[in-house]
């Protein structure tokens, strides 16, 4: 029997990350969302490229996990450890975003004045390649949204 796609606000109810990432996989969601989770298992980066491959759109989150070193399925390659006030890599005030280039998704949107940033995970610039897209940047220059295609899907990271 066909399941019919999950709706907006479906969430995986499991203990185990990986056992919930299958369970939204098989569940026909259109996005998957990956808050703040460090590298992936092996057999469950397998399954997430298939899903991205195949279509689907992984959306993940950096923070304190991420920061410590990513995995292939990121659209740029991590400098581990992060950039936050006070930090080895800092900043002596929070930063501001940049207005949206015009090749962005954001493109027209507005950025707010009162929008900072205090801490990020930092894209390795020497690896970026023309495959990374990047859709937000701090004023900067430092890559906040960045993303690539894999196959017919799409990886987005917010730093």
């Amino acid at each position: 029997m066909d399941r019919p796609p999950a709706c907006a606000g479906t969430r995986a109810r499991a203990d185990n990350s990986a056992a919930a990432i299958e369970k939204l996989i098989a569940g026909n969601v259109s996005v998957l969302v990956l808050a703040d989770i460090g590298k992936l298992t092996e057999t469950t980066a397998e399954r997430i490229a298939k899903y991205v491959s195949g279509g689907g759109i992984l959306v993940r989150f950096a923070g304190p996990r991420l920061e410590q070193g990513g995995d292939a399925l990121l659209p740029a390659d991590l400098r581990t450890g992060g950039r936050s006030l006070g930090g080895a890599l800092t900043w002596s005030t929070p930063q501001l975003m940049a207005v949206f280039e015009q090749t962005s998704p954001f493109a027209g949107l507005t950025v707010p004045a009162d929008v900072t940033v205090s801490r990020q995970v930092l894209a390795d610039p020497a690896l970026l390649t023309e495959r990374t897209q990047i859709w937000a940047r701090l004023v900067d220059g430092t890559p906040l949204v960045t993303a690539k295609r894999q196959g017919k899907g799409l990886i987005v990271l917010f730093h």
